[in-house]
């Protein structure tokens, strides 16, 4: 009986399968076997390549490729590999190089090339020459979704966000959007938006791409996360949060979906519902770990708290006020970047104050984070900002002024109180810096605050912390910080040697949120109104 031997071909196939299946040393094994029985094979060259991959050995895969392409010149799988290899070992300018002087003219089939392109462009988006070469294959194939969708995120990540939202729609009238791009979609619009400083930030266009997101992709994190953070105004906040609500559960085991739909079931007034959600997550756990000082806030305090707020809370109002007769005192409080305050939204944080004899103005930058360019919805700049936040303060007729911040809006509340002659100013949290340009500050936050500041070169900006505290040399700074949160000992350090500022430390808090702490303990209000040991 005569045996038939498998083919070079099958025998290639064979590892591939195995390696499928996840036998890595067993595939490497068979392919060491088939390369030294057939060393000139082409197959079990490319084969032995893919393997190396396998074991990540990125730069060994580099030079064997290399050593291909000098035996098979222009042969398009093995530049194929070379461009894979180039771009898993972060050699962007080869691996894009090679695809252009290359790849694109060589013989390999059209699906092949596209195939390349976007993997290529998917690790490397802000190369301008990803864009080319996604543009080179999407005017071959103009009806590809893939192809338009990726060049649309290669858009969004150079900042050309009129062409990425373009770009995408003429993706979504393609094929249905995926969730990353439906994200990236989202994120390109309030961008847009906010580097023109246009108010209201959320307009027709933004409501409708993220309530199909909210439908279509439920259990997604990033579009219940997108939703807290932007000023969206109460009919539309509420008519979104229905869908939202529609779908919490305690089978849910995703923490950060949990973690941001508790943060909504809150800003709508569900303390309990909140609760229920936050103890479901797995307190070693990350968002478990977050989650904690909030959930400690709604353990402590009973849920008739709450309702005393004075004001129903307008996501996208970037001033609200509530008036007391014969107050002596106006308190201005500061939102922080996420429009809330410390994770507490701002009708919360009214229904603590609700007993304090003094007026209080809620303020909320709803284009680029606590007011470090002024609100828009006030003026274009900060004087003009300063100058109707004077007449307002002015016509309270409160002859006492508070400011109040947190986190970075901090250093909102210290800059506009000295300006606006505040006799005192309360900070909670240490990521306020002494200078305009963020130093210190978390690089992730530098960059952030830089992008907030970047609508025009010619936006006004604020003097370091020194400099505008010479203006005010009459106001106090009391700054409270955990006295276990190495990241807020480490920047109110920074703030100490500054005589007006005075630096408080709460005992046994080893996180950011210290007023959340403080509000468990029965001791925020006290902080603001000066009365805390």
């Amino acid at each position: 009986m005569t045996v038939t031997q498998p083919s070079t071909a099958e025998r290639v196939a064979a590892v591939r399968q195995t390696l499928s299946a996840g036998s890595l040393d067993e595939a490497v094994t068979d392919a060491r076997a088939l390369l030294e029985a057939h060393p000139s094979d082409l197959r079990c060259r490319l084969l032995w390549a893919e393997l190396l991959a396998a074991q990540d050995k990125r730069a060994e895969v580099v030079d064997y490729a290399s050593s291909l392409l000098k035996q098979w010149p222009d042969n398009p799988w093995v530049l194929s590999r070379l461009v894979s290899a180039y771009v898993a070992n972060g050699d962007a300018d080869a691996a894009l190089s090679l695809y252009r002087d290359k790849v694109e003219p060589s013989a390999l089939p059209e699906a092949d090339k596209t195939r390349i392109a976007r993997n290529l462009a998917a690790a490397n988006r802000s190369h301008p020459q990803a864009l080319v070469i996604l543009e080179q294959r999407l005017s071959a194939a103009p009806d590809d979704p893939a192809l338009a969708r990726d060049s649309a995120s290669a858009l969004f990540a150079l900042g050309r966000l009129d062409e990425a939202v373009d770009r995408f729609e003429r993706a979504a009238r393609l094929a249905p959007l995926p969730a990353w791009a439906a994200f990236l979609h989202v994120t390109s619009l309030v961008q847009r938006r906010r580097l023109a400083g246009t108010v209201p930030v959320v307009d027709a266009a933004i409501l409708d791409c993220l309530g199909d997101a909210l439908k279509r992709f439920p259990d997604d994190a990033l579009f219940v996360r997108a939703f807290n953070g932007l000023p969206i105004a109460s009919p539309d906040w509420h008519r979104l949060y229905r869908l939202i609500r529609s779908h919490v559960s305690p089978a849910r085991t995703n923490g950060l979906l949990q973690f941001e739909t508790a943060k909504a079931c809150l800003q709508a007034g569900e303390p309990e519902t909140t609760r229920a959600i936050l103890q479901g997550l797995d307190p070693a756990s990350h968002w478990g770990t977050v989650a904690k000082p909030l959930l400690s806030v709604l353990d402590t305090l009973p849920d008739t708290v709450w309702q005393r707020a004075r004001f129903d809370d307008d996501p996208a109002a970037e001033v609200q006020i509530v008036r007391r007769e014969g107050a002596r005192r106006t308190i201005v409080v500061f939102a922080t970047l996420t429009g809330n305050f410390m994770m507490l939204p701002l009708a919360c944080l009214d229904a603590l104050l609700a007993d304090v004899p003094a007026n209080v103005v809620y303020l909320r930058d709803t284009v680029f984070g606590s007011a470090i360019s002024g609100l828009r919805s006030l003026g274009p700049d900060i004087s003009s900002t300063v100058s109707h936040l004077r007449r307002l303060i002015a016509d309270l007729g409160a002859p006492e002024l508070t400011m109040v911040g947190a986190s970075v809006s901090g250093l909102s509340a210290i800059r506009y109180g000295a300006r606006l002659g505040a006799d005192r100013v309360t900070c909670f949290g240490a990521l306020t810096t002494v200078d305009p340009e963020f130093q210190g500050t978390p690089s992730r936050l530098q960059r952030t605050l830089r992008v907030m500041q970047q609508d025009s070169a010619a936006t006004e900006r604020f003097d370091d912390v020194v400099t505008e505290l010479a203006q005010a040399p009459g106001m106090g700074v009391e700054m409270f910080v955990g006295d276990a949160c190495e990241l807020d000992l480490k920047q109110a350090a920074r703030l100490e040697t500054i005589p007006q500022i005075h630096i408080h430390h709460e005992a046994d808090v080893a996180h950011h949120y210290v007023a959340l702490a403080m509000i468990a303990r029965h001791r925020f209000v006290e902080a603001i109104t000066g009365q805390a040991n």
